[in-house]
């Protein structure tokens, strides 16, 4: 009846696609193995720490047994849509995708890269001849579901650990400070893998190797190195004063659009660096967790350093040491907000 309100509501989406099925009939070190793991692992945290309800949490999995909905890209979409539902004012969600991301080019001139970020779903198809998707999820579309319907008055967060996905839901405030870890190597590849059949994409941890390109030695004076030091802006629409009406959203993202990032058979180093940063002290500004997370994000970068190092040598062990992605954090509102109280 109208007039009528409910409780406010604790709900998630956890995706996590690991290819077994379809990109590994491709190429076999294109299957993220320990994907599955970061939804059981964010799961955990959001019960544990958060106070969400299991019945309130759907995870999608490419899992053999088809226990759970398959993350292909017509699932992900009606899941989102189904996420914030008859939001309103109090309910927080949260999103998060594991898997692989890419880059199109843009053609509606609102990405300063020139390019729109997009997620894999399990049942995207890839030419070989061009190295192309067709099938994503584009960033456009996580912005218009998980954010432009939200009401005022609601929370979401979401969490990419994915390659490419410094702006996977074009958020219009990026955080900048002088606390970013080592960037990871760039890419200049568009609507394509963020690796070539030399450099293939992380799986094992035992597995990662990298790729190299001519960017580093670009004109500094380009967006891609903008980001580096912190001058990247949006253009795709302007940012909420900190106290005006509208949802509270925040994106968490591995890695900046130009980079790439790891993970292996327990999951991705984002999720981990994520998970503990907030077991840790799940009472921090976003400013402070998202220095956390680079820490911890780090430290699971050397910790892979050494054990590879410990290990020696080895034809599919890469020669030079990972570097930790730089983690991003992104917001609907101004600046300030970052130094608010992080919640989900």
């Amino acid at each position: 009846m109208p007039g009528l309100t409910r409780h406010s509501v604790k709900k998630a989406l956890l995706i996590g696609v690991q290819y077994w099925s379809t990109l590994k009939q491709i190429d076999p070190s294109w299957e993220l193995k320990g994907a599955h793991e970061d939804p059981k692992t964010l799961r955990n945290l959001l019960t544990e720490v958060y106070g969400y309800d299991d019945e309130n949490i759907k995870i999608l999995i490419d899992d053999h047994e088809r226990q759970y909905t398959w993350p292909t890209r017509e699932n992900i979409l009606a899941a989102m849509h189904e996420l914030v539902r008859d939001a309103q004012p109090g309910d927080h969600f949260v999103f998060s995708f594991s898997g692989h991301g890419s880059q199109v080019d843009n053609e509606d001139g609102t990405e300063d890269d020139g390019f729109d970020e997009t997620l894999i779903p399990v049942d995207a198809t890839f030419d070989p001849e061009t190295r192309t998707f067709e099938g994503y999820i584009k960033d456009d579309e996580i912005r218009k579901i998980l954010v432009d319907a939200l009401p005022s008055g609601t929370r979401c967060v979401m969490i990419f650990d994915c390659c490419h996905s410094g702006t996977a839901s074009d958020l219009p405030s990026v955080f900048a400070d002088g606390f970013a870890s080592p960037c990871s190597p760039l890419t200049t590849f568009g609507p394509r893998l963020p690796w070539t059949s030399s450099h293939k994409s992380s799986t094992d941890t035992d597995q990662i190797s990298f790729q190299h390109t001519s960017a580093a030695r670009a004109d500094e004076s380009s967006a891609q190195f903008g980001w580096m030091r912190g001058r990247h802006t949006r253009t795709r629409s302007n940012t909420m004063p900190l106290e005006s009406p509208g949802p509270d959203v925040t994106s968490w993202s591995a890695c900046m659009d130009s980079q790439i990032t790891y993970g292996g058979r327990k999951g991705g180093f984002f999720i981990k660096a994520f998970n503990e940063a907030l077991r840790s002290n799940p009472h921090q500004t976003h400013a402070e967790l998202l220095q956390s997370v680079r820490r911890e994000l780090a430290k699971c970068t050397a910790a892979h350093n050494m054990k590879t190092s410990n290990r020696g040598a080895s034809g599919h062990i890469s020669s030079e040491p990972a570097t930790s992605p730089r983690a991003q954090l992104s917001s609907l509102r101004q600046t300030s907000y970052f130094h608010t109280p992080f919640a989900m």
